[in-house]
């Protein structure tokens, strides 16, 4: 099992009131899968997914990614197996303006220590994965949402990770360019990754191979 939580929560204090945003979850996500988490907003999902990213630790609970025991784990360590094996995509695409295209994507390689012909071979590799490779000196602005979103998935696979973590990838986009971006996660996991969504949209979920349903910080269905 590439992913398994056992019990997990988190809980936030605010002043002297904890407000529980997962509460007991218990769930198991294999290899080379594709799923769709789906609630209401405040439902906990994103919560979850920056748990299962290592941005964020639970409160109480066990978190095994790979079998290894990832929820003990200090921060230098959360740091090094996200860079190793997650990549993560953002509603909000959250590129640099002041970067081009090869910039943007190349950035998470700079900290990898990579040599410069070996950067330069990745980044073209991913930007013609999602049919950018003629477009690597446009800035940001100069994009549509669509193409925007594409980078950022070319980011998030720069660094070869095996799971991809996307947060309302298609959120501000049109639903023509919400078809093309899930077509690309459908893509990939045909490539090998293991591919978990979160998402309002219930078209979108249904394109996904297992659908997660939260409320209230709890697994539902």
């Amino acid at each position: 099992m590439l992913i398994k939580v056992e019990k997990i929560e988190k809980i936030y204090q605010m002043g002297k009131v904890k407000v529980p945003a997962i509460r007991e979850m218990t769930l198991e996500i294999e290899k080379n899968s594709y799923t769709a988490i789906m609630g209401a907003s405040g439902s906990g999902k994103s919560t979850l997914l920056h748990i299962l990213g290592c941005l964020d630790t639970p409160t109480n609970g066990k978190y095994f990614l790979e079998d290894e025991l990832v929820s003990d784990f200090n921060f230098n360590k959360l740091a090094e197996i996200r860079n190793r094996k997650i990549g993560f995509v953002f509603q909000t695409f959250n590129l640099l303006a002041n970067m081009n295209l090869f910039e943007n994507v190349e950035l998470p390689l700079l900290y990898s220590g990579l040599g410069k012909k070996e950067r330069r071979k990745r980044v073209k590799r991913v930007l013609e994965q999602v049919g950018l490779s003629k477009r690597l000196k446009h800035k940001p602005s100069e994009l549509s949402g669509g193409e925007r979103q594409r980078t950022a998935i070319a980011r998030a696979l720069v660094n070869e990770p095996s799971i991809i973590l996307a947060d309302e990838p298609t959120g501000n986009l049109d639903s023509t360019s919400g078809s093309s971006i899930m077509n690309i996660f459908q893509y990939l996991k045909e490539q090998g990754h293991t591919i978990v969504v979160v998402t309002h949209d219930q078209n979108i979920a249904k394109m996904t191979d297992n659908i997660i349903k939260i409320s209230d910080g709890k697994i539902v269905d």
